[in-house]
């Protein structure tokens, strides 16, 4: 079987309209100056025989010399990087059109006050290039994944929506897991996964990248005998929509050991517990100010 030192294929290819871009420099801990780059950009494609629109975030991080002490290739291209025009700067029809490469998906998660726990998803990349004004504009992904969960989607009423979750886990640099959920929401893609796809399988996944906003309009009564107002509401799409993948499941010398992988979900787990104490114990000690009191006489 691999092994969980073996990272997963994870690619993540984006190209279309830079929207913005957003540049950080300092220190790391150990005193080593580095720069961070976040770029917004704007991707229209087809998913699933649909085209959207999303404005996609990524972001790459670079340290300005190698462990070596040799100059950071990686840093050369952040510099460069500032000589892109974005649409903030120039608008959409004079921005640049990107290529974003070497990159791949991970889990962001993290604890609240109260120790709540959220888990979303990021893309890190390495490379971000100035791609042909003609380029087909595409937020793809392709990654090899262990199924940990297969399930209905449920809407907040409790019923089934058509679409299928997939919890899947991604081995990362060092035998990390990450886990990270994603949508199967073609009917026909959903039946044929079922039928073929099983927990505890190692999978080649491939897909697209959706991150837009939605509004919705409703009627909105502030009494019983007051107006009626209408309300909008706006809220971010966020998923990774499957769109193919491989027909079976890996054969078993190239798929990873549900044992290994166990472990590693082990360690992930004990870690997400250890930052939801420190949140909760770091929130215990926070002295809180009372309200002041007045006299209104």
């Amino acid at each position: 079987m691999k092994e969980i030192t073996t990272q997963s294929m994870n690619n993540v290819n984006i190209v279309g309209k830079l929207i913005n871009t957003t540049f950080r420099e300092g220190k790391t801990s150990e005193g080593k100056p580095y720069e961070s780059v976040s770029f917004l950009v704007r991707v229209t494609q087809d998913v699933d025989g649909k085209q959207e629109t999303s404005e996609i975030s990524t972001s790459i991080f670079a340290s300005q010399y190698t462990n070596s002490g040799k100059a950071n290739p990686l840093y050369e291209g952040v510099q460069k990087a500032k000589e892109l025009k974005t649409a903030q700067n120039v608008g959409i029809d004079a921005a640049d059109m990107v290529r974003l490469s070497r990159a791949n998906l991970q889990e962001n998660f993290y604890t609240a006050k109260n120790g709540q726990f959220y888990d979303s998803w990021q893309i890190r990349g390495s490379f971000c290039s100035k791609a042909p004004s003609d380029a087909n504009e595409i937020a793809s992904f392709t990654i090899e994944a262990f199924i940990l969960d297969m399930r209905d989607e449920m809407n907040r009423e409790g019923e089934p929506t058509g679409r299928m979750i997939i919890k899947a886990g991604i081995v990362q640099y060092g035998g990390k897991l990450d886990v990270i959920e994603l949508i199967v929401e073609d009917p026909d893609k959903v039946d044929y996964l079922q039928r073929n796809w099983e927990v505890n399988q190692t999978v080649k996944i491939v897909g697209r990248i959706r991150v837009k906003s939605e509004e919705t309009k409703k009627m909105s009564a502030t009494s019983s005998w007051g107006e009626v107002l209408p309300e909008e509401t706006t809220r971010l799409v966020r998923e990774l929509i499957v769109t193919g993948g491989s027909d079976d499941a890996y054969e078993e010398e190239v798929a990873y050991d549900p044992m290994d992988i166990k472990k590693a979900f082990n360690v992930r787990k004990a870690l997400i517990e250890q930052k939801q104490n420190e949140a909760v114990a770091k929130s215990n000690t926070t002295t809180k100010k009372s309200a002041g009191k007045y006299d209104w006489e």
